[in-house]
């Protein structure tokens, strides 16, 4: 679905983290011409981007960097696309930023971080969004993605949605408007607590995974235990949301790199506290059992000791 109405009013944008998914952004407002963008950083990494130089497909980008003690910028637009253990800094580093109607997206994986950002700032500033698509691959400062992707939005106040899509729409980020956005949401949870921790895990693609009978089977258990939390939540039919995800990876792509391999094999941190992390704190509180995301917990964590 999109939105023809160009009065967007998104006329001044800020962007924090600036990996793969704030890259796709950054790149097609600048590509675009559609609003005055500032990237959000700190010292040390405004040095770092000074000395090497981003690169999105090949193109190389010099962004507007801005650092989180100036107050003479106000944004229409905040995109956090932070990695999740960067998240608290982000929020509080926007601080300078934020007006009255300032509107939120966050790109990040999990189900926390609308939760996070709106005991801060207003909920009614934001919206729900997740990305889905083909993973960026970075190697340092270089950063490719195939252009298969799309950001899904949804949310109550219509007006902000409206204004959001319309900005998306001008820019030729790629995007879809869901009516359903909390099962969409949660399915995407469910995809990535199954085939990122699994890949990390087994150091193997999605493709490589489906050929295995067993790591197939441990592929649904971790997201039929996700499911489970979800049903404790409350939302909707979690059933549906687990049968669309595992279509999803079973039939619908044929492979993936995922980012959590990816930062396995870089010798990075992983995300692997709001997956499994997180399934471990909310199975507690709901007295639920989950031990194929207990077991992969212990081992993705192994792996990072042993990197790290």
């Amino acid at each position: 679905m999109t939105i023809t109405e160009k009065n967007q009013n998104m006329n001044k944008v800020l962007i924090c983290g600036l990996g793969g998914l704030g890259c796709i952004c950054a790149t097609a407002i600048t590509d675009s011409q559609t609003a005055q963008l500032k990237v959000l950083v700190d010292k040390i990494r405004l040095e770092r981007y000074k000395k090497e130089k981003t690169f999105f497909n090949g193109k190389e980008y010099n962004f507007e960097y801005i650092l989180p003690e100036n107050k003479d910028y106000k944004a229409d637009l905040i995109i956090i696309a932070t990695k999740s253990n960067g998240l608290n800094q982000a929020i509080h580093d926007i601080k300078n930023f934020v007006k009255e109607d300032t509107v939120f997206i966050s790109l990040l994986n999990g189900i926390h971080s609308e939760k996070e950002i709106a005991k801060i700032y207003k909920s009614e500033n934001i919206l729900t969004c997740f990305f889905i698509g083909h993973s960026c691959i970075r190697i340092g400062r270089r950063i490719t993605q195939d252009g298969i992707y799309k950001i899904v939005i949804g949310g109550l106040n219509q007006e902000k949605l409206k204004k959001v899509s319309s900005f998306f729409e001008n820019t030729g980020i790629k995007f879809e408007i869901s009516n359903n956005i909390q099962e969409e949401y949660w399915k995407k949870f469910l995809i990535n607590t199954g085939i990122n921790q699994l890949s990390a895990a087994t150091g193997l693609t999605l493709k490589e995974i489906k050929k295995d009978k067993i790591l197939s089977q441990k592929l649904k258990t971790l997201m039929s235990e996700a499911s489970l939390i979800a049903e404790k939540e409350g939302i909707k039919g979690y059933k549906k949301i687990y049968d669309s995800a595992e279509k999803f990876l079973f039939e619908e792509i044929e492979d993936a790199l995922p980012s959590m391999l990816q930062d396995i094999r870089a010798g990075r941190k992983t995300e692997v506290e709001i997956f499994s992390g997180q399934i471990l704190k909310e199975a507690e509180k709901y007295n639920i059992n989950v031990p194929e995301n207990a077991k992969i917990y212990k081992e993705i964590k192994d792996l990072e000791r042993n990197m790290l």
